[in-house]
């Protein structure tokens, strides 16, 4: 990150946290982006230069990237599964309780708020896509290669399936999802679903 976007980051987040707080607070549909903006202490124009919408702010995950980069810088040799289940453990090692709270927060709100449910299904969608090009870029195989195109299906698919769950939990305690998430994937790594 160079030193303008490390500027940015934490109007960037504060906006994020003021979105996330409010929609758990008000609901999706009364939130207004006027109401982030003035709880993250903002213009509604500068709310506009860092999301093009709500659900845009609701929707960004930083995280993503982060796993990605830590993917990629996974030794050639370690296989795929663990190269990114190695990336997803450095990424969330990386983030704050505080951050924690607030990915949760974030994944249980893209479940649980209609509106957002289908860009969630969407972005995972895309992500096929962009974890097929990791692993392309990781193996020198195309991405359009069958078995790079069903690995990463697959793990989305079991993503998608920790991230069910742990909205499915409601406010009760909150779940390790990073623990899950490795979890469900050394576990279908392994073929020990048990089915």
């Amino acid at each position: 990150m160079g030193s303008r976007e490390r500027k940015k980051a934490p109007t960037r987040a504060a906006i994020r946290h003021q979105a996330l707080e409010l929609i758990r607070e008000q609901g999706y549909e009364a939130t207004t982006t006027g109401q982030i903006a003035a709880a993250a202490d903002v213009s509604e124009s500068t709310f506009f230069r860092y999301f093009p919408t709500k659900e845009e702010a609701v929707r960004t995950d930083d995280v993503l990237a982060r796993v990605h980069g830590h993917f990629l810088d996974e030794p050639e040799s370690m296989p795929l599964t663990d190269a990114l289940r190695a990336g997803l453990r450095r990424a969330y090692a990386e983030m704050s309780g505080a951050d924690r709270d607030e990915d949760l927060q974030r994944r249980r709100l893209m479940f649980t708020v209609r509106e957002l449910r289908s860009s969630l299904i969407e972005r995972h969608a895309t992500g096929i896509g962009e974890l097929a090009e990791a692993a392309a870029e990781r193996t020198g195989r195309p991405a359009t290669d069958l078995d790079v195109r069903s690995w990463a299906g697959a793990c989305i698919g079991v993503l998608l399936s920790v991230l069910l769950a742990v909205a499915e939990e409601g406010e009760g305690e909150p779940a390790d999802f990073p623990d899950l998430l490795d979890s469900a994937l050394a576990r279908f790594q392994g073929g020990a679903l048990g089915l």
